[in-house]
């Protein structure tokens, strides 16, 4: 006998009736008796989901001007005239002394590395990014603000470029809608901009549609995804959560659809947080 997945539904067919007549609809192997039932417990599903995420470890950052002084790159004198002019620009330490140009970028992309505590690329091949590794759509890599530049299938690890300050959020986002461990590597931002720009560009075509879409609130996302189910019958769902955002990939066997949602345009349902980036 299936029951109705939806807690406090009740309905059920018998089995005959649901493998014969492919009643209901079925989201990750639960049935459901209607979309209505997707629709309700989805909401639930990704209001319980939203927990804070297990995003990657914060280290306690050295001060960009430290690091530049310690590797030579500035002067005491450069930086106190940076700082000062910092204070009407607003501009970050690093830019500002590029700006000015006190510093290379080069020295300042190696300093802001060294304060994340990862690896730098002074270049990186864009067409390293045209088969898409790591699968995503380029509307996700956007959404992300990371783009995925390596992966080794083996070790389940996804060599990924990313700007300053390093974006844990949206590190562990990808995390969790890959499967694989993200490892970032950080490259300047006109870099990052073409790999953005690049990335999927000679990908063979899926043979399953693809969209992405942005969405103002969970009843927006549970409204799509009950849609999905009826009009499908068979969907899995991967969730991703952070602090700024939430994903969800609706696959089926004829299409592959990504919901984003920033928290900060749920008409305050959600607290208000700041962007991924």
């Amino acid at each position: 006998m299936a029951s109705c997945s939806r807690k406090d539904c009740g309905a059920w067919r018998p089995d005959v009736v649901v493998r014969y007549t492919r009643s209901g609809l079925h989201v990750d192997g639960a049935w459901f008796c209607s979309a209505a039932c997707v629709e309700s417990a989805t909401q639930a599903r990704l209001r319980d989901g939203r927990r804070p995420g297990s995003q990657l470890p914060a280290i306690p950052a050295l001060r960009l001007g430290v690091l530049l002084l310690h590797q030579g790159a500035i002067t005491a004198g450069d930086l106190k005239q940076a700082l000062n002019t910092q204070r009407t620009s607003g501009r970050p330490l690093g830019a500002e002394l590029l700006h000015m140009g006190l510093a290379d970028p080069a020295s300042v992309l190696r300093a802001l590395a060294a304060q994340a505590g990862i690896n730098y690329l002074s270049s990186v091949d864009p067409a390293c990014v045209g088969n898409a590794p790591g699968g995503l759509s380029a509307d996700e890599v956007r959404a992300l603000g990371v783009v995925p530049i390596q992966f080794h299938e083996a070790s389940r690890r996804l060599v990924v470029a990313c700007g300053a300050p390093l974006p844990r959020a949206a590190l562990s986002a990808l995390r969790q809608l890959s499967g694989c461990t993200p490892e970032p590597m950080m490259v300047g931002d006109a870099d990052l901009q073409t790999l953005m720009h690049g990335y999927g560009t000679t990908a063979p075509s899926s043979q399953r549609r693809v969209a992405f879409v942005n969405v103002q609130n969970v009843g927006d996302a549970a409204a799509r995804i009950a849609a999905a189910a009826a009009s499908q019958r068979t969907i899995t769902l991967t969730e991703a959560h952070s602090d700024s955002a939430t994903w969800v990939r609706i696959e089926s066997d004829a299409s592959v659809d990504t919901l984003f949602m920033r928290h900060d345009q749920e008409n305050q349902e959600w607290p208000a947080a700041i962007t991924l980036h």
